[in-house]
């Protein structure tokens, strides 16, 4: 399956439940740009080891059934809790079994080898949403669990990649495989860029499992090894070893935070929770409530959000809302040089080609993903379209408190209750005009215009008309004519540069936009060849659009200069 890509989390990266966010985050960095997904999963820490003690302790030699079906409910476990994590996060995900992914194995019960697998179901629904599996489990012949041995996970993750003609990423505590072990010494050891398949054998027993390496050869199969969050890697696969020489920044992101409300909170905690990746080095607030609600230190805290720019960092998370206050703060921080991601469409809307410029002139970076969409993936899907070819027009779905709403006026209650339910679920604001009236949606379509066509929309522009004037009686008639309202936004290309419009549209059941359900996103994007692209994830909510600005920064800090090593040691032969 093209496009496809098999990431695999070992306990040593999935030590305890606090790691599913930093895995969520490598997931969403892949299928943000439109890659299908497949996360095979590892139990956490030593939890395998734990089972197998109680296991032993209970009885002294147990029967090899009764042991994997017991090993294995550790990464059941943690395949459950990241699928969880992911919908938190706003990315669609589906955790499947050994007997749902039609993982079959051949010899003994607790080391076994993977012999087949349903590769139809398992393309099928990668297409739909994130596939989570444990990874070293299977079914025998005779429908008994099977283990693949220790780190067999690598195998299994391997094995699916062979089958499904997908890239294969093992994700470790360290970002590659080295000459020799790199703890304490990080920046000194030489790193492989590639690695044959022998050296792997021979010196990376303690990354990946030599099993797992012997499939690879045998199938002439190309893998990786990293680390989350890391901007380098080493390939396994035919060929000579080469070193790297250069290293990726280890010192992490300082981060100027402005704004601890709902999804700066949200940020905060993400950041704090990676300190080798990102420190913050103040939060910009105005009373503070809520950022000593979440654990922030009184000495981070600051009402003085320009003296908070002013400071020492690489990058300011602007969160405040509004514009003319924002806009200040934006562009001093260009000026200065540092990068900025934003979540603010309203200030984007208006300024977002001067802000453009003023970023490049100051050699900075401006990242906006959650400016639109939330965990949907818009902006990078129009990066995408882009590079494939010319964008015809888009459509697509872009206020999920909205969409909420539309979906309890349609199960028969008004709009009065709708929007109030829409606030108590955290999902509308106090005053929610901007939502109902089409603002909202207008502004994210601005941004998308640019994005597409390379075009400067005023807002004014955009032909609007909201849902705060329906009631009943216009979803009824609707419903009576087979129909489903939602609010629609589109642009196409026109001799005069493109139209736009945010309105209420009758659509047939089976179309996608239809289809989309609660604070969901949906972008349909179609190529003057014919060919559209879809990108769809939960566009309202602390945690997704949290997901969009951890994003950024993801991509921020692998986009740091990398440094010269001034000596290598020789290569192990």
């Amino acid at each position: 399956m093209a496009n496809l890509v098999v990431l695999k989390f070992g306990s040593s990266v999935l030590r305890s439940e606090k790691d599913l966010p930093a895995a969520v985050h490598e997931i969403y960095r892949h299928w943000r740009e439109g890659t299908k997904v497949i996360a095979v999963v590892s139990a956490f820490g030593d939890t395998t080891d734990q089972l197998l003690r109680r296991a032993e302790n209970i009885c002294k030699d147990p029967e090899k059934s009764a042991l994997a079906t017991l090993l294995a409910t550790g990464e059941a476990a943690s395949s459950a809790l990241l699928s969880l994590s992911l919908t938190r996060s706003g990315i669609p995900a589906r955790v499947l079994d050994a007997v749902q992914a039609g993982i079959r194995t051949a010899g003994g019960r607790l080391e076994a080898d993977p012999i087949a697998v349903d590769a139809a179901r398992l393309s099928s629904e990668a297409r739909r949403a994130v596939v989570v599996l444990p990874g070293f489990v299977g079914r025998g012949d005779s429908g008994d669990t099977t283990l693949l041995g220790r780190g067999g996970s690598d195998y299994s993750a391997l094995f699916l990649a062979q089958k499904l003609g997908a890239q294969c990423v093992l994700l470790k505590d360290v970002d590659g495989l080295y000459t020799s072990d790199p703890a304490g010494v990080a920046g000194k050891v030489p790193r492989f860029s590639h690695a044959s398949y022998e050296t792997a054998i021979k010196i990376g027993g303690a990354v990946v499992q030599q099993k797992a390496v012997r499939f690879a050869s045998a199938h002439n199969l190309r893998f990786s090894i990293t680390s989350i969050g890391a901007s380098c890697a080493t390939e396994i696969g035919p060929g000579k070893d080469e070193l790297d020489r250069s290293i990726g920044s280890t010192e992490p992101l300082r981060v100027a935070l402005l704004g601890c409300g709902t999804v700066g909170s949200g940020v905060y905690q993400r950041l704090t929770s990676l300190p080798e990746h990102f420190q913050v080095v103040g939060v910009g607030v105005r009373t503070g409530e809520r950022a000593r609600a979440v654990g922030v230190p009184e000495h981070l805290l600051t009402s003085k959000l320009e003296a908070l720019v002013e400071k020492p960092c690489d990058v300011v998370v602007e969160l405040i809302g509004g514009t003319k206050r924002a806009s200040s703060l934006t562009e001093s921080a260009l000026r200065l040089g540092r990068d900025v991601v934003s979540g603010n469409k309203a200030l984007l809307a208006f300024k977002i080609h001067d802000l453009e410029e003023l970023a490049i002139e100051s050699n900075a970076a401006l990242r906006y993903s959650a400016a639109v969409g939330g965990a949907m993936p818009a902006l990078e899907t129009i990066k995408t379209a882009n590079k494939k070819g010319r964008i015809h027009s888009f459509s697509g779905v872009l206020n999920g408190t909205c969409n909420l709403i539309l979906d309890r006026l349609a199960l028969g209650e008004n709009l009065t209750t709708a929007v109030r339910v829409a606030q108590e679920e955290g999902f509308a604001e106090a005053d929610p005009k901007f939502d109902l009236n089409g603002i909202d949606a207008a502004q994210k379509l601005v941004l998308l215009i640019r994005a597409a066509f390379d075009l400067r929309v005023p807002l004014e522009s955009v032909h609007r008309k909201g849902i705060e004037g329906l009631g009943l009686q216009d979803i009824k008639r609707a419903q009576q004519r087979g129909q489903t309202l939602k609010l629609i936004v589109h642009s196409s290309r026109s001799p005069k540069g493109a139209d736009a419009s945010v309105r209420p549209v009758e659509l047939p059941p089976d179309h996608p936009l239809a289809q989309v359900r609660g604070i969901e996103n949906r972008l349909l994007v179609e190529m003057e060849s014919g060919e559209r692209l879809t990108a769809f994830g939960k566009g309202a909510g602390c945690w997704p659009t949290t997901e969009a600005v951890m994003a950024d920064l993801f991509d921020l800090r692998r986009s740091r200069p990398i440094t010269a090593l001034e000596e290598l040691e020789e290569c192990v032969a």
